[in-house]
């Protein structure tokens, strides 16, 4: 071998490789947030409304479970879960969606949401209730998505505050 042959140069493979990936997340990344925003999109409403014609929407609502009283009630200004509901026989419907009305007086606007069950299914341990700027305390109440699956179809949660609004949660 002759001293004059130059050494063959190296590959760096593994620097495209690593380009490769790098880029891949971040377009995952990208492509995951533009999903999430669309699906939202696509699954929330929000409509300026007086309170009267609001106030109806949610009395309708609250009409397709006649004399069924919510799964979680506030007692003293506490949530809690309502016995009578949650030691019913369990329920063999399946549930299909969760919705969410909540008509907000200060800005005169009704907000519809709704979700698939498979989205809901997918929070494993409790779940707890707070909103410390209005005194609720999260170890009043806390219940598992199996509570709501086993109650079957109806109003989860039906609060009004006087000064504020309304807000309604129920299954289907």
């Amino acid at each position: 071998m002759n001293g004059d042959t130059p050494e063959p140069k190296k590959k760096r493979t593994w620097l495209w490789v690593l380009l490769g990936a790098v880029l891949f997340i971040g377009v995952l990344s990208v492509g995951c947030v533009v999903g999430a925003v669309w699906f939202f999109r696509q699954n929330i409403d929000v409509t300026d409304t007086a309170e009267d014609s609001a106030m109806k929407q949610l009395d309708e609502v609250r009409a397709k479970f006649p004399g069924q009283q919510p799964l979680i009630q506030l007692v003293d200004g506490k949530p809690q879960l309502v016995a009578d509901r949650a030691s019913q026989t369990p329920t063999t419907t399946t549930l299909s969606t969760l919705h969410v009305m909540a008509f907000d007086r200060d800005e005169g606007k009704l907000v519809n949401l709704t979700l698939p069950w498979w989205i809901i299914r997918m929070k494993s341990g409790p779940i707890r209730i707070s909103a410390y700027q209005q005194g609720w305390d999260d170890r009043g109440v806390s219940f598992r998505v199996a509570d709501i699956e086993k109650a079957g179809p109806g109003i989860i949660v039906d609060v009004t505050e006087n000064n504020e609004g309304r807000v309604i949660i129920w299954a289907e």
